[in-house]
């Protein structure tokens, strides 16, 4: 924390969060991964130079004339699954200058019932991100980046069209409950104790990824990971070094 700061600002952290692969049986893995800022400095930095990347690769993806691409502002965005190695290798090398996470959910070990059920599903997803954002709000606490004890502001950000696929449940309302008051947890018989012991405010935004350069970053993020794990699904320590890089990451189920 800044010996500077002013006290009765909240601590403001902003996550950002998209997915790849779906939580199905046809696929193996699905992937919930994101960066993660501590400061709107930091956020608004790394927004400048990734948008300047993005601009100095987006026409060779354009089918238009260079100039008409340009006056018109028409490129495509650039996912994950379009981008040529290269470029991939350098969006990713400036990614990962800043703090990145992700949730590993193997499909594979997920109920069936859990899977084909939208609603069932959609619990699933909701608790998955509940305990990434735990997992990292933890971390944050211990690393000295976030005291617990003084006003947070958590800002997370969503692709809409993620929500939009599977749907998620009081998502925010339990974030708040996990984080700031606890959860007891019934199947096991035990509580959850709380880790903001101060003021919560949680904003969820749900963001179209053509006009966030947050979420397309994100998305980045959870496509290397999820190629990662394919390529080394026999072998689960050649994915951990793999995704070294990850600073806060989860296992599930």
């Amino acid at each position: 924390m800044n010996k500077n700061e002013n006290l009765s600002l909240p601590q403001t952290i902003y996550i950002n969060i998209d997915d790849s692969g779906k939580l199905v049986d046809s696929e193996k893995v699905s992937i919930y991964a994101g960066l993660v800022f501590t400061s709107k400095k930091e956020k608004d930095k790394f927004i400048t130079q990734y948008r300047s990347i993005i601009q100095n690769i987006k026409c060779k993806y354009c089918e238009k004339d260079v100039i008409i691409c340009k006056s018109n502002k028409s490129c495509p965005e650039l996912k994950h699954n379009m981008l040529k190695p290269k470029h991939n290798r350098q969006l990713m090398n400036y990614i990962k200058k800043y703090s990145t996470l992700c949730c590993i959910i193997n499909n594979e070990t997920v109920y069936t019932n859990i899977k084909s059920d939208t609603a069932s599903r959609g619990r699933f997803l909701d608790y998955s991100l509940k305990l990434l954002i735990k997992h990292v709000i933890k971390r944050l606490i211990k690393e000295k980046r976030l005291n617990p004890n003084l006003p947070i502001k958590l800002i997370i950000n969503i692709d809409e069209q993620t929500t939009k696929t599977n749907g998620y449940y009081n998502l925010r309302d339990g974030i708040i409950e996990e984080l700031k008051y606890g959860i007891f947890n019934f199947n096991y018989g035990y509580f959850n104790t709380p880790i903001v012991n101060s003021d919560l405010e949680v904003n969820l935004c749900y963001q179209k990824s053509e006009k966030s350069y947050l979420i397309q970053a994100s998305d980045l993020v959870a496509g290397t990971v999820r190629n990662f794990y394919l390529n080394n699904i026999e072998n689960l320590l050649d994915f951990n070094k793999r995704i070294e890089f990850v600073d806060y990451k989860i296992f599930l189920p």
